[in-house]
């Protein structure tokens, strides 16, 4: 039996691009299971709850746990893309000082078809603090729209992880269809199969309004977002567009059950965690 962490976001519902990430909430869970644990040199799952067997005959086996996320925005002058990796660890082990693996190699690969045409290492690295926390971090490369890649993550002892994606197009607004009154905003989204979830924000007057909405399997996707305006004469409206991946991840609820075994949840293999990319439009809204 073993522990990981699980990286929980509200979305990337941020007043600035600059703090679009830095303030992920981590928090630790049980990797199989919340279980009572009792004194004595049984088995502490035995026998309690509706456990499945398999965890009695089942030794821990170390693995990484990643949060990763290719972005192509340049915001800053360096890249936003970044991978967070840590380790698993044994129940039965004394608890680490840190999970995060420092002294991992990560490295990603550009594909066309099946045949990798280009790959770039991800250092570990916090860019002369621009970010609150360091992470892996490409020093030059920015993800193509439309384009494949796969996440290579490798420490002596784990088994690699890996994991691939599609960079989502940035979100297309309809020609013609942005409507702008004085409390209300309605425009229309290209639908893109590349796309699973939208987060909308606008920003005005010092105040955010937001809105979450899952690709519809047909058709277009049609917003209206309300807001309160006094004066302002713009506001900045910006839609983020997740790929399947990385939508997954947002929307899965992870509840905890004392006493019952939960499956892990992961969209990497041979590890735990997420490992996705979206793309972003901001627009200026001038009144």
């Amino acid at each position: 039996m073993g522990y990981i962490r699980i990286f929980n976001f509200r979305g990337f519902q941020k007043t600035s691009f600059s703090t679009w990430f830095e303030n992920i909430l981590i928090f630790t869970i049980l990797l199989f299971a919340g279980a009572l644990l009792f004194g004595g040199c049984e088995n502490p799952i035995t026998g309690y709850g509706p456990q499945p067997n398999f965890i009695d005959s089942h030794s821990h086996e170390p693995m990484l746990n990643i949060f990763g996320v290719l972005r192509p925005e340049d915001p800053y002058g360096v890249p936003l893309s970044f991978v967070h990796l840590e380790s698993s660890f044994s129940v039965t082990s004394e608890y680490p000082d840190s999970f995060d693996v420092v002294d991992g190699k990560v490295t990603l690969y550009h594909y066309e078809g099946d045949l990798i045409i280009d790959s770039v290492e991800f250092s570990y690295t916090n860019f002369n603090s621009k970010f609150s926390r360091y992470e892996y971090r490409p020093s030059d490369f920015y993800p193509i729209a439309e384009n494949k890649y796969s996440i290579s993550c490798r420490k002596e002892g784990y088994p690699e992880l890996t994991s691939r994606t599609t960079v989502p197009p940035i979100p297309n607004i309809v020609e013609n269809s942005l409507n702008i009154s004085s409390n209300q905003l309605s425009f229309t989204i290209s639908r893109d199969s590349l796309v699973a979830l939208y987060d909308i924000y606008f920003q005005i007057g010092g105040r955010e309004y937001s809105k979450r909405i899952l690709r519809p399997e047909v058709g277009d996707i049609q917003v209206n977002l309300n807001y309160n305006r006094s004066s302002e004469q713009e506001g900045t409206l910006l839609i983020y567009a997740y790929d399947r991946k990385l939508s997954e991840y947002i929307i899965t609820t992870i509840i905890i059950k004392p006493n019952t075994y939960q499956a892990s949840y992961s969209t990497v293999e041979n590890g735990y965690g997420s490992f996705g990319s979206l793309n972003a439009l901001e627009k200026t809204i001038t009144f």
